[in-house]
């Protein structure tokens, strides 16, 4: 095994990683974006547009753009994880994660051989470890997400799954799942709380297996904050967010809304 893998290199080194996702299945709009900054892009097949032959082109823009290229498959899709490391993304997240068994399943999807269930056919991921070895082929970080009320129950169970390397907080989801509105300004004290508790619950986790915590946040000021808590692993919004966002702001600002 001679690749190391630049992101998970970051964390064993201490440091924190800075996401945004792309939603749009086009690799300049994934340019411009990894073009801003980010130290990775994740690229969404669960609720983006995005379709499984875009994955490698989308990579590719993101790495032109020089960030790290990551991608969320389907719930529960081992096929959907050897295809994307088929075409070399650096990490997989895997939403949805209920039991220490559907972690393992999917580091099972990372493995060749008797290690695991993965099928031999890197084609692009070769050419970005520039290598043929399965040792560094499998070398792409595991990150299930952490976001009903069954997997939080588990957690510490999950985070030592061998071959986790983080676990991404689901917010959303999980406010879902603990019966709590999604918007947090809705929320009353005690729902805040018990979604808050939930989320200090998996950080907590992380820590004890000595692996990366993770969470999305809605803006810029919210990931500082998160960073600042310990979250190591730090989505920002999406593209179509930005863009939404962006656009109507000027378009107030042209028509003297503001």
């Amino acid at each position: 095994m001679t690749y190391v893998n630049p992101l998970l290199e970051r964390w064993s080194s201490g440091g924190a990683v800075l996401a945004t996702w792309l939603t749009v299945p086009d690799a300049l709009v994934a340019e411009l974006l990894a073009s801003c900054g980010w130290d990775a892009i994740i690229i969404d097949q669960q609720h983006g547009t995005v379709g499984p032959s875009e994955v490698a082109t989308l990579a590719m823009g993101i790495q032109a753009g020089g960030a790290w290229p990551l991608t969320r498959v389907p719930p529960r899709d081992p096929a959907a994880i050897g295809r994307s490391l088929d075409a070399g993304v650096l990490g997989i997240v895997v939403p949805m994660i209920d039991t220490p068994d559907d972690a393992a399943d999917a580091a099972a999807a990372y493995r060749y051989g008797t290690r695991g269930r993965r099928s031999y056919g890197p084609i692009r991921g070769a050419i970005q470890a520039h290598s043929t070895d399965p040792l560094d082929l499998e070398s792409a970080a595991l990150i299930p997400q952490i976001e009903t009320a069954a997997g939080l129950a588990v957690v510490g169970e999950i985070a030592s799954v061998p071959g986790v390397d983080a676990l991404l907080v689901g917010p959303a989801d999980l406010a879902l799942a603990l019966d709590v509105p999604v918007t947090a300004a809705l929320r009353t004290p005690e729902q805040a709380e018990r979604h808050a508790l939930a989320v200090t619950r998996v950080r907590a986790a992380c820590e004890r297996a000595g692996i990366v915590a993770g969470i999305h946040t809605l803006g810029g000021d919210a990931a500082h904050a998160r960073l600042a808590e310990g979250f190591r692993f730090v989505s920002v919004a999406t593209d179509a967010a930005f863009l939404r966002v962006e656009a109507t702001r000027a378009l107030r600002l042209a028509r003297g809304d503001e």
